[in-house]
């Protein structure tokens, strides 16, 4: 009977690949664990014999390669080849960032952008008499032509930024209405009027829009009916125009030039409206960025159960921050799904502080994608700029341009590395792959080289890293039975009052405290005098723990040692004594046999895999025969929730060592 390697062995063998890296040694042969399952037969830890094969075209002559890395393009032929590879692009040294180094990353299209723009003809530099609310008022006396007469209007057909653009009058996107703000001395009426110019490009889809809205900016504004100043409006603004923005599948660049071309239409100087004259008040006020994949891909990568969006939204559910994960299949399967992020749960997936502003992720779908064809009969995965999860600036606008600080340049980069990490966390290409993308009237699959880092999905290796963190913490040598007390009294009564914690443990304030410090980042302070467990995976895991030990009680009082006795030759302060207290083992040893249990509850092989190497390793360095008392062992662990007694995850195949299916000794 064959078999095809399973989960556990292809995540060992992620899990090696990142060893190497973080060692920064190349693979090499003798390093490939992989290799070797795959050349040989291996008896599992229950006798029968199963050997492991491969797809049909992995013969080594085959003159077609079977694949490539997509982070450096070397090609294989075989398997084995792919799966030992290293590539030095993959990730930084002791990091799960790579940059590629001017290799082509697939360029995301522009989806909707939003912005508020502050004209000032000449930047204050204006001569003689001129007004610095001319270009407002060249509005107000030009505005009559782009309202439609008997069906059409002044303006027409105009070009600009490579296509043909009409008013959009179809969904009544122009038209005028008096504002709040009150009049100069001199100026005519008691409010000023304000106007909006809607465009649409006139291509096959009709998706190609530029929304302008109109307004005078002038210092110390007030407002018409109540006389009082516009706290909306900084009291030093300049004399200038407004001009409010909402566009969507157009570029910045393009939008200026739209602006530009659509004035000298209407015979109102462009020149008003050069960049050069954009004061430092403008703003970004949204931004999203999108790629778009084949549905089948999307759907079992990206948003069915155990995929991208659900294991994010189950990473952040469990750790300080804010975010939700929506979904809408109510129709069609797929149809939306979305998960925001706010910085301090981003903080999780980059380094604290590299993500300025919070984030939604999501797939959407059109409802009814037979009947529509084409391209949009695929799904985007797009990432947008969520406001209501973002801290930064109080959540409503980024600066258009600041040399000294964070910007609309600084914005699209950190949506593109979101999203560049969510095709990569995805495992979908990060190369302009036309086989997985589709390109749509304004995309086109195409890449470019740029400085954009490309992070890995940390999900699981954090969620092992907190776990682990747990276990050593609840088996250090020098807590006392109070810090035991504390902890205890977190994880069976969650956020509470430290004198709420001083009544339960039977002790002072100070010692309470003494003990929170102990914990580090076990306990957070989540208000005044109040708190709790870091989050629901240190929770788990510490009831995990107390789940496995007979008597919590005896815990409390004695620490681990409590139930790690009658250790034979086995010193206490011998490595393997030091691996039991820190994972919480319980070692029994009588004679010459050696039983072992391990308490918590594992997900997979692989957790207990790796458990049981840290152990061979101190049981090597405690002596020859600890070590084969160790690999000669009994075993009980609970795997997925049931408890194995009595396993033997150790066996020889000649002079090689396996654990549970997979060599352990190079």
């Amino acid at each position: 009977m064959s078999r095809e390697p399973d989960s556990d062995e292809l995540e060992e063998a992620t899990d090696n690949a990142f060893d190497l890296l973080e060692s920064a040694r190349p693979v090499t042969n003798s390093d490939d664990e992989i290799e070797s399952l795959v050349e040989q037969e291996i008896p599992t830890a229950g006798g029968d014999d199963v050997t492991l094969e491969f797809d049909e075209d992995s013969d080594v002559g085959d003159p077609e390669p079977r694949a490539a890395c997509r982070f450096c393009q070397e090609e294989f032929h075989t398997v084995t080849a792919e799966r030992s590879h290293h590539s030095e692009d993959r990730c930084d040294q002791e990091s799960p960032v790579f940059r590629p180094d001017g290799r082509p990353l697939i360029d995301p299209q522009l989806h909707k952008f939003g912005g508020h723009f502050l004209f000032v003809p000449g930047l204050g530099d204006l001569r003689g008499s001129q007004d610095g609310m001319a270009p407002y008022f060249g509005i107000v006396s030009q505005f009559d032509r782009c309202l439609q007469e008997d069906g059409e209007d002044y303006v027409g057909s105009f070009e600009s930024a490579g296509d043909s653009w009409v008013l959009n009058h179809d969904e009544d996107k122009v038209k005028y209405w008096q504002g709040q703000i009150e009049t100069r001395p001199g100026d005519v009426g008691d409010a000023y009027y304000e106007y909006q110019i809607g465009v649409v490009a006139e291509d096959a889809v009709g998706r190609k829009r530029i929304n302008f809205q109109f307004r005078p900016s002038l210092p110390e504004a007030t407002n018409a009916e109540t006389g009082e100043r516009i706290q909306s409006m900084p009291a030093d603004l300049p004399e200038g125009i407004r001009v409010q923005v909402e566009s969507a599948n157009v570029e910045p660049e393009e939008m200026f030039g739209v602006l530009r071309d659509l004035m000298r239409e209407i015979d109102v100087d462009p020149a008003y409206f050069d960049v050069e004259n954009l004061h430092e008040h403008s703003r970004v006020t949204g931004l999203e960025l999108y790629v778009r994949a084949v549905r089948e891909i999307v759907e079992k990568q990206v948003v069915e159960t155990g995929a991208l969006f659900d294991r994010l939204a189950q990473f952040s559910s469990v750790r300080r921050g804010r975010g939700e994960y929506v979904w809408d299949n109510e129709e069609i399967i797929g149809h939306r799904h979305a998960v925001a992020m706010n910085e301090t749960s981003l903080g999780k997936l980059y380094r604290q502080g590299e993500h300025e502003v919070g984030k939604l992720l999501k797939s959407y779908l059109m409802k009814n994608p037979e009947k529509q064809g084409g391209p949009t009969a695929e799904p985007k995965i797009e990432v947008q700029w969520n406001k209501e999860y973002s801290d930064y600036l109080g959540g409503n606008a980024v600066p258009w341009i600041d040399p000294d600080g964070y910007d609309f340049e600084d914005l699209r980069d950190e949506l593109d590395e979101h999203l560049m990490f969510a095709l990569n966390a995805a495992e979908l290409p990060l190369r302009a792959d036309p086989t997985v993308y589709v390109a749509d009237e304004y995309w086109d699959v195409e890449e470019s080289e740029r400085d954009v880092a490309v992070h890995s999905d940390p999900t699981e290796e954090l969620k092992e890293a907190e776990e682990d963190l747990t276990r050593a913490q609840l088996a250090r040598e020098d807590l006392t039975p109070t810090d035991r007390a504390v902890i205890k009294a977190l994880a069976d009564g969650g956020q509470q009052h430290y004198e709420q914690i001083v009544e339960k443990t039977d002790t002072s304030s100070s010692s309470v405290y003494r003990s929170i410090d102990k914990f580090g980042t076990l306990v957070e302070k989540v208000g005044r005098g109040t708190y709790d467990l870091a989050d629901d995976v240190v929770r788990e895991k510490i009831e995990d723990v107390f789940h496995a030990l007979e008597d919590v009680t005896e815990w409390v009082e004695r620490g681990i040692e409590a139930v790690v006795e009658g250790s034979g030759e086995i010193a206490d302060d011998s490595a393997l004594a030091k691996w039991a207290r820190r994972h919480g083992a319980i070692l029994d040893g009588h004679h010459d046999n050696l039983e072992v249990e391990l308490t918590g509850s594992f997900a997979s092989k692989y957790e207990i895999r790796k458990l049981l190497r840290f152990g061979l390793q101190a049981a090597q360095e405690t002596g020859a025969k600890t070590r084969a008392r160790f690999v000669d062992g009994s075993f009980t662990f609970r795997l997925n929730g049931e408890r194995r007694p009595h396993q033997e995850p150790f066996h020889h195949v000649g002079d090689r060592l396996f654990c549970l299916g997979a060599r352990t000794e190079r």
